[in-house]
């Protein structure tokens, strides 16, 4: 895989660029830092193949030169977020993300949307025309980001087990704006 892969946040001091497994030490921090979300997910923290995990999942069909892991680095080079997505799923126009995080003390502060809208001006490169994801039920303040983003509901998969815990979830889809930065909608 490329591991060239980098795109610039509107503030420009953040960049986004592509970890490989010899990230594996700085993304398994990261989901430490990020252990609220493996809790309401799962029901506990964590575990110490975190980060290995991430870069082994796969959905069936799909490849690990289908797999990019993006990280969001702060000015000082910090690791303060992620993003991980498959193309080509759930079909050939469309890109998936399988999971996108902050740490606790980066999130509010608009990072988050910026990520998001560095990574679609990439995929909108990559010919993608829709992104999906799924958001759990639970999760509302995830579910409210991504609607803010102009995501929409297109259905409710049933109830998955993760972990100690049960979840419905929320598939959402936007369209790819093509060659245009995408816009933070308003509630």
């Amino acid at each position: 895989m490329d591991n060239s892969i980098r795109f610039v946040l509107q503030s420009a001091a953040y960049i986004a660029k592509k970890l490989d497994p010899s990230d594996e030490k700085i993304l398994q921090y990261l989901f430490e830092q990020c252990s609220d979300y493996a809790i309401m997910t799962d029901g506990y923290l964590p575990p110490s193949s975190a980060a290995v995990d991430e870069f082994l999942a796969l959905p069936e069909g799909k490849t690990i030169q289908d797999k990019f892991i993006f990280g969001l680095l702060a000015p000082d080079d910090t690791l303060i977020g992620m993003l991980e997505t498959i193309r080509h799923y759930p079909d050939e126009k469309s890109w998936w993300i399988g999971l996108m995080m902050l740490a606790p003390e980066h999130r509010g502060k608009g990072l988050g949307s910026q990520f998001y809208q560095a990574y679609e001006t990439w995929v909108a490169q990559q010919k993608a025309q829709f992104v999906f994801l799924a958001v759990l039920e639970e999760n509302q303040p995830g579910f409210t980001f991504w609607q803010k983003l102009g995501f929409e509901v297109i259905r409710i998969a049933p109830p998955q087990q993760f972990g100690n815990k049960v979840h419905r979830r929320y598939v959402l889809r936007r369209q790819v704006a093509e060659g245009k930065v995408p816009t933070r909608l308003t509630p």
